[in-house]
């Protein structure tokens, strides 16, 4: 069966738990910072009805086309905005219904991205070196072409090394350069054949495809992830109501690395002491659910009102 434009392949993590620690509730107002296949947006006004409000951001022009799709049986409690959320409190205060009672950032890349060959960001399918996830995902429309065609040698090796933690950085970045001096690099499955073609054969037949974390580092990079989750966080504060919580679940070191250690510089917040991890039957029927990690952080918190089953807050 073919699918329809509405539907998303996508399946989020952890939603229950995430619906534990903001505990939607008629009335509240909730934002939904990377809004992706929808299912915590559609939760969040599920559990929140009849007056709960959702604000939900992408940059993913799909995922924006079929939520706005959806949107008409929620009517003015959904509020959809193409924006990266480098600008959340802009954003936010845009919409008039600021501060928040919950805000969840789930920094999981999209199986429908994934799934979306034009994209680039997937080393399975034929597509252009783009990975952009969308029009607003930077502000100076690099793409990966330029850096792997244009970017030196030591360029490529500390981009790959830090945002990939590849141990074979500089392995791989000599052959990029050897490559391109034949002819450009143009497409995924050119770049990942080439990566395999350049690491020892035990690596090349681990449990990850040798090109994982080199794609991985790059669409970091084309994106800004990691500066736009710096710029997102230090703005939750401003626009997260007092009692309100700040969800958010990563999914590699770097992510969490930033996280923790933004977390641990806000000022009156309950902060969660260890992250939560999905369960195993979670795993076993999502397996990109298994890097997974969620923390919270709930402002001017008195009480632990808000643990969540594996959870454990500190003041």
């Amino acid at each position: 069966m073919k699918q329809s434009p509405i539907d998303s392949v996508h399946r989020a993590v952890m939603v229950r738990e995430v619906m534990e620690l903001l505990k939607p509730r008629s009335g509240g107002r909730y934002l939904d910072a990377t809004l992706g296949g929808g299912t915590h947006t559609t939760e969040l006004l599920n559990l929140s009805a009849p007056d709960g409000k959702v604000l939900s951001m992408d940059v993913d022009e799909a995922a924006l086309s079929r939520a706005r799709q959806k949107q008409p049986a929620y009517g003015s409690r959904w509020k959809i905005v193409e924006q990266n959320f480098r600008h959340l409190r802009q954003t936010a205060e845009e919409s008039g219904w600021a501060p928040f009672d919950g805000i969840l950032m789930d920094l999981g890349l999209s199986s429908d991205e994934l799934a979306d060959a034009s994209k680039g960001i997937s080393f399975q399918a034929q597509g252009p070196l783009d990975m952009r996830l969308g029009p607003k995902a930077n502000e100076d429309g690099l793409v990966a072409a330029t850096i792997v065609n244009h970017w030196s040698e030591r360029e490529l090796t500390q981009l790959i090394g830090l945002y990939g933690e590849e141990r074979y950085a500089h392995r791989i970045a000599v052959a990029i350069v050897n490559r391109r001096q034949e002819k450009p690099l143009e497409t995924t499955l050119e770049l990942a054949e080439l990566i395999k073609s350049c690491v020892p054969a035990v690596y090349a037949r681990s449990r990850i495809h040798p090109a994982t974390k080199t794609f991985q580092a790059l669409r970091i990079a084309v994106n800004d992830e990691l500066q736009a989750l710096r710029s997102a966080l230090s703005q939750a504060d401003a626009i997260l109501a007092p009692g309100g919580i700040l969800v958010v679940i990563s999914f590699h070191s770097l992510e969490d690395r930033i996280v923790k250690q933004t977390f641990k510089k806000y000022q009156g917040y309950q902060i969660s002491k260890k992250p939560v991890r999905p369960t195993e039957d979670e795993i076993k029927h999502n397996p990109r659910a298994r890097s997974a990690k969620l923390r919270a952080a709930y402002k001017n918190a008195t009480t632990q009102k808000y643990l969540c089953h594996g959870l454990t807050l500190l003041l």
